[in-house]
């Protein structure tokens, strides 16, 4: 087990990291996408209970986009993941 200074060792390093990556991302003027399939996973497991208008609505609710987008979109993650 790691003591009490290597964890406070360890997150420093890792918040100079995390760091140096949104600098890196700001100089390149990049932003951060995070994966697609884990924000969707809630609304694909609510496809595979046959929640399908709960689906829609978690969707919007996660990306924020219209009905109509939404309904699109959940009809695309319904085809390739074949559910």
């Amino acid at each position: 087990m790691q003591s009490r200074d290597e964890i406070a060792d360890l997150r420093q390093r890792v918040s100079h990291l995390e760091a140096l990556v949104a600098s890196l991302y700001k100089q390149l003027n990049l932003t951060y996408i995070p994966d697609v399939d884990t924000l969707n996973q809630p609304v694909i497991d609510l496809l595979r209970q046959d929640r399908y208008m709960e689906a829609i609505k978690r969707y919007r609710d996660i990306h924020g986009v219209s009905l109509a987008i939404g309904t699109e979109a959940v009809n695309q993650l319904k085809a390739t993941h074949k559910l």
